[in-house]
């Protein structure tokens, strides 16, 4: 089947990094907006494309044309018209299910459903659907739009076919697509979670403040971002969650530091909620340069 119109599940960082990248290549895009802060979804998209133009990376005309090609809804009955659904919600196995038994029903038979999750097996997803045989797993890695590799794993039930025609949809994204066997955190997350987790403990010993551990890694490592804005752009809520489920999974190599559990509990959870271990403006800039030190604890 030919896949021209895309249904995301989840209107947060992901799905919205999908959907940008989805209709600068082409495809008519339909992103369900549901709970909190989903009202905001056009603006941050709309931002992100912003940025594009303002390094000329984009024109203005082209930006106007990617917009029009994403729709917004609540209304789960749109999904009817989609050729591929992209699931795109938050790493809870009850809302995951509970939403995707009602995609189930209401998609087409032949459409194949694509899950996001970096901890839940694609088979104990699966439960309770009739569509098994299509479910592939593929973790996009924010900012979806600028990293270019993909994850992806399914189980033992899924069609070939459907591999191969996500494999093929993930290349008309700009991505390289890399096969990892089914374990909970695969391999970005992990990687991710020890680097933070890392850096935390460093900053809860008082080996440095915040400011001075970012600069360390990140231009020791030439990285964009270093692991302290990686966390407070993901979710520090988030973060807590991945390590916690790799804890359970693998043992207290995992065990969150201190201040990620403090920082969840005080509600500073990154630039969501403009606090975390640095501050952020409504625009998702920092604007401040001291960010979270020995003074805080």
């Amino acid at each position: 089947m030919e896949i021209r119109k895309i249904a995301i599940l989840g209107s947060g960082r992901l799905g919205r990094g999908i959907a940008e990248n989805a209709a600068t290549e082409g495809y008519e895009v339909t992103l369900f907006t549901q709970g909190a802060g989903s009202q905001n979804a056009p603006h941050r998209i709309e931002q992100s494309l912003n940025r594009k133009v303002a390094k000329w990376a984009l024109t203005e005309t082209q930006k106007r044309v990617i917009l029009n090609r994403i729709s917004y809804t609540a209304d789960l009955k749109e999904l009817a018209n989609a050729d591929l659904v992209i699931e795109a919600t938050i790493d809870h196995l009850y809302t995951k299910q509970e939403l995707l038994r009602t995609a189930d029903r209401l998609c087409k038979p032949n459409v194949i459903f694509i899950l996001t999750s970096a901890m839940l097996p694609v088979y104990e997803i699966a439960r309770g659907l009739s569509r098994t045989h299509l479910l592939v797993g593929a973790r996009f890695i924010p900012p979806v739009v600028d990293v270019d590799v993909v994850e992806f794993s399914y189980s033992q039930d899924t069609d070939p076919a459907a591999v191969e025609t996500v494999k093929k949809f993930i290349a008309s994204l700009g991505k390289t697509a890399i096969h990892v066997y089914e374990s909970p955190g695969l391999v970005n997350p992990r990687f991710l979670v020890t680097l933070i987790n890392e850096a935390a403990y460093l900053l809860d010993e008082g080996v440095a403040g915040a400011e001075a551990i970012e600069t360390i890694v990140k231009h020791s490592w030439g990285m964009e971002q270093g692991p302290f804005e990686m966390a407070d752009r993901m979710g520090i809520d988030i973060v807590l969650y991945w390590m916690e489920q790799l804890q359970e999974r693998y043992g207290d190599r995992y065990m969150p530091a201190p201040v990620v559990r403090r920082l969840v509990r005080q509600g500073k959870l990154g630039v969501k909620t403009h606090q975390g271990f640095f501050h952020y403006n409504e625009e998702g800039q920092r604007i401040d340069t001291s960010g979270l030190g020995q003074e805080d604890k």
